[in-house]
């Protein structure tokens, strides 16, 4: 099987040498370059298969140059990494990253276990039927959080896992789900402003949205209404069955397979 190559954008070179062992660690070559205009310049001629993308290169927000390099390295997986910078607070520059559709978003200092899971999802990635996928769970119930894991990955899903919005919002991993699964009422934030929140930042996120209403103040039915006026594109009333779930979740991410029906 031939080497895979990633490409690393860091104007530090010790961050560069630390993060070129790691790739090799795993069996990988790594291309080091200090600017954007050098990264370009080796795209030109060699194919990649991930990207790790420093977000301040010198006075340089790559940020902005994320769609170049999905356009000259279109099957590689986008990683993007910071420690911060004087300009702005690293929580405002990991949003920005999400924002901006990075694959991943790495806060540095960062090991070897997650360069092999950007790297696994890279081999993964290289056809789109061979990509497994993921999905974000986020509930206040760990017993919930554990079952639809358990029925998600029992089926193929890649899972993440939250207890509220305001964590899954912290995790690096929302900037590339394919589906949220949200309950509707949480401490916090709370489902509902969550959800219209992902459907603004990552529109091309699938929601569904599950509840089993607030007591005697709000029923299931006019939970998963509120849900879906919000533009969940699916809603599931507690509890539920796996089979139930799992159907669902198939015409949410495949919503052709309604279409076909439906013609």
């Amino acid at each position: 099987m031939p080497q895979m190559t990633a490409l690393v954008l860091e104007d530090s070179q010790t961050q560069a040498n630390i993060i070129t062992r790691m790739l090799g660690a795993v069996g990988w070559s790594a291309l080091h370059c200090h600017s954007a205009a050098e990264a370009f310049e080796i795209l030109k001629t060699v194919s990649v298969e991930a990207l790790f993308i420093d977000v301040f290169c010198g006075v340089q927000n790559t940020l902005g140059l994320l769609p170049q390099f999905r356009r000259m390295a279109p099957k590689a997986v986008v990683a993007v990494m910071t420690a911060g910078s004087s300009l702005e607070s690293i929580d405002v520059t990991l949003d920005n990253a999400r924002k901006a559709r990075a694959d991943y978003v790495l806060r540095k200092p960062f090991g070897e276990a997650k360069v092999r899971e950007i790297l696994q999802q890279a081999k993964g990635d290289d056809t789109l039927s061979g990509r497994r996928k993921h999905i974000l769970i986020v509930d206040d119930s760990m017993t919930v959080r554990s079952l639809t894991k358990a029925i998600f990955e029992g089926a193929g899903y890649r899972t993440s896992l939250a207890s509220s919005m305001e964590e899954a919002f912290k995790n690096p991993d929302i900037a590339h789900i394919d589906l949220a699964l949200c309950d509707v009422f949480m401490p916090g934030m709370g489902g509902l402003k969550g959800m219209r929140y992902i459907k603004k930042v990552w529109p091309h996120v699938k929601i569904i949205g599950m509840s089993a209403g607030a007591g005697a103040y709000v029923s299931d039915a006019e939970a998963l209404n509120a849900a879906r006026e919000l533009g969940s594109d699916g809603q599931i009333y507690k509890p539920f069955a796996a089979e139930a779930l799992l159907e669902l979740t198939g015409l949410v991410l495949n919503p052709e397979v309604i279409a076909e029906y439906l013609d």
